[in-house]
């Protein structure tokens, strides 16, 4: 939220300066325009008073020249041959020539313009001495505001970048957090099941499961608990690729789900179909299951409290390039708005949920074994279609 603040507030900022930069560049233009036409109106009045042979005429134009130089503000002092200012023009402060300290302080402005712009010396005139019309005093500005603006930009982007990767961080470990308690959930919930059934008196306790299913199970889960830390094991490390067999991985699922999936009024049926002589595919057979489990719990998840049945199939995909698997449940589907981010991070079809399971199943699907997750249409609930390569008939030979 911090982030999208500050972007949002950067993003005002160059706007602000954007519209800011082009007012002072019209403005820069507009003085430039109105010293190019007052430079005009001096070259219109010499060519007419050296067009007029009148005297009295001469005298007027070059007036009115003084008044165009003064009008374009560009500062000028003329010094005679003697080293003595005697005429100047637009100067910042006011000065009476013939007063010897003002002289003095008129002088000290002249070496300040020499800084600027080197003097001209005319025979007959001494030295001028100039500075710059108030157009390019305005632009010498431009290139110190640019790099202030620039630099102010640069932190501001810096310490968003910095904001945004904090964030994503804390996202991450939050994510991990809850697909940690998703993950253990269900073991945790099947053992506090079990441990209620061995309290119970061995006569009620037998109608429902002799010990050593009970023992059987209880493993089942532990062992379920082990593989849910060893794939955190493997978050940030390059796992290792083995053949696999889809259709046990998925049978494995199924037997572990039948076992607890909702029984009573409102249950939850799980049905699996396998084709014969399916090919075998390179994956890291953790990994895979963990991303079957995930799709699983999440039709799991949304048929809870409804019932509902969930579909699972694989079969060879044409032309036998990849295997294909797909799971279906007839919920009550995904809603339109959700349908293109229904794989990103924090978005769930279920209200409350978590949408963290999807996220991790489309990366361990895609990122990790270079296959494809995808949507599907179904006329009725949802359905996420899995395809993954499946290894060259000469590498299994």
């Amino acid at each position: 939220m911090k982030a999208r603040f500050w972007a949002t507030g950067l993003s005002l900022l160059f706007g602000a300066v954007l519209v800011w930069y082009l007012y002072y560049t019209h403005q820069l233009v507009s003085a430039a325009n109105a010293d190019a036409a007052a430079l005009s109106r001096i070259y219109a009045q010499v060519f007419q008073s050296l067009s007029d042979p009148a005297e009295e005429t001469s005298v007027a134009v070059l007036f009115d020249m003084l008044i165009e130089v003064k009008q374009l503000g560009i500062p000028v002092v003329l010094v005679d041959p003697d080293g003595q200012p005697y005429a100047a023009e637009n100067l910042p402060f006011p000065a009476d020539l013939n007063d010897p300290e003002d002289r003095r302080r008129v002088l000290a402005y002249a070496e300040l313009l020499d800084r600027r712009n080197a003097p001209i010396t005319e025979e007959g005139i001494g030295e001028i001495h100039f500075g710059a019309p108030s157009v390019v005093e305005r632009l010498r500005w431009v290139p110190f505001i640019q790099a202030a603006t620039l630099i102010v930009i640069v932190f501001a982007a810096v310490w968003i970048f910095r904001s945004t990767v904090r964030a994503e961080q804390e996202r991450v470990w939050a994510t991990m957090a809850r697909e940690s308690a998703h993950q253990l959930s269900t073991p945790l919930s099947s053992l506090a099941g079990w441990v209620e059934i061995l309290r119970m008196p061995y006569r009620e306790r037998s109608d429902v499961a002799d010990d050593e299913k009970v023992a059987c199970e209880i493993e089942v889960d532990v062992e379920r608990l082990n593989k849910v830390a060893q794939r955190f094991e493997l978050i940030g490390r390059r796992p290792r690729m083995e053949t696999v067999d889809v259709g046990d991985v998925l049978r494995r699922l199924a037997d572990y789900f039948s076992l607890r999936l909702p029984r009573m009024e409102r249950s939850i049926g799980l049905d699996v179909q396998i084709a014969a002589e399916l090919p075998a595919v390179a994956g890291n057979p953790v990994l895979l299951e963990w991303a079957f489990e995930n799709v699983i719990k999440n039709a799991v998840d949304v048929l809870a409290g409804r019932g509902g049945r969930i579909q699972i199939s694989a079969e060879l995909a044409e032309p036998g390039r990849s295997v294909r698997i797909r799971f279906l449940d007839d919920g009550p589907g995904v809603q339109p708005e959700l349908r293109k981010k229904i794989f990103e991070p924090g978005v769930s079809r279920k209200a409350g949920g978590w949408g963290v399971g999807l996220t991790l199943a489309r990366r361990i699907v895609e990122d990790t074994h270079g296959g494809s997750i995808q949507l599907g249409r179904p006329r009725v609930g949802a359905e996420f279609i899995v395809a993954l390569p499946v290894i060259p008939s000469e590498r299994m030979a």
